[in-house]
């Protein structure tokens, strides 16, 4: 089975066009707003869905946040991102605060895919998710240390690797195979077909730490996101040809060498459940 690149983190304006999307590879979508995410609500491409955002460095979506709002549009899409907290943002912490415990209340009870961003607050956001534990939280751009990395893990969360943190060691030796993911934190203004390349380049220096091949860690990506999509039973909120690239991924049996025979990793649990 051949796979595209899978992108678990990018920015990618809606547009009723299909045509300059059709390079972009498989791509989770995160928008900075409700307002954002209510435009491309239903937009689901064969290789591209939106999730369901509140950025917490953009002022006017901490503001217009409505719980209810938010309620509606993750009905529609297996993806919440992109949300979190930052201690540089205009925006007051608590305000950041209170948007983000209400969302993670409602993602405990509605799983979904869930990408979280923690510039400057990894700790906090370590402290919410003990609070409010979900089932599929997603670490988008880690920059936590060592220590709050196996906290992470120990929180059951997944990571998705930006080619700026790739070479930290502490995605081998502290976060289990089974949790890494890969991203392009993909901007607005740069053309969708930019994104396979960008996560081409990821693949290959998360495949120098792991000491395997790119294609090897392509398909580990795939069948992670294979496992936590039915894990959280969101499995029908995929467009049909994800979804069938996500049903073969879950049926591989291949798996890479076992973290135990790779320098320097300590043991960390291997949980798929929050």
């Amino acid at each position: 089975m051949d796979y595209p690149t899978l992108d678990a983190h990018a920015h990618v304006a809606f547009k009723g066009s299909l045509e300059d999307l059709k390079s972009s590879g498989a791509v989770l979508a995160m928008t900075l707003s409700l307002e954002e995410a209510g435009v491309a609500a239903g937009g689901r491409r064969d290789w591209i869905i939106w999730g369901a955002g509140c950025h917490p460095r953009f002022p006017p979506a901490q503001r217009a946040f409505d719980i209810g709002r938010f309620r509606e549009l993750i009905e529609e899409t297996a993806i919440v991102g992109e949300i979190g907290l930052d201690t540089g943002s205009r925006v007051p912490l608590e305000v950041q605060m209170r948007n983000f415990r209400q969302i993670l209340k409602v993602v405990a009870r509605t799983p979904r895919l869930t990408s979280i961003h923690s510039y400057r607050a990894t700790e906090l956001v370590l402290q919410e998710l003990r609070r409010t534990p979900i089932d599929v939280p997603i670490l988008h751009w880690w920059t936590g240390s060592a220590e709050e990395t196996s906290e992470a893990v120990k929180l059951g969360c997944y990571f998705s690797v930006h080619s700026q943190v790739a070479r930290q060691s502490k995605f081998r030796t502290r976060v289990p195979q089974e949790r890494i993911l890969v991203e392009s934190d993909h901007g607005y203004n740069d053309p969708p077909a930019a994104i396979p390349c960008r996560i081409q380049w990821v693949e290959f220096l998360v495949a120098q730490q792991l000491k395997v091949t790119v294609e090897e860690v392509r398909r580990l990506v795939w069948r992670n996101m294979a496992a936590i999509t039915s894990q959280a039973q969101i499995m029908n909120l995929f467009p049909e040809p994800f979804a069938a690239l996500l049903s073969a991924a879950k049926a591989e049996t291949t798996v890479l060498p076992t973290q135990a025979a790779l320098p320097g990793l300590k043991e960390s649990p291997s949980r798929m459940g929050g």
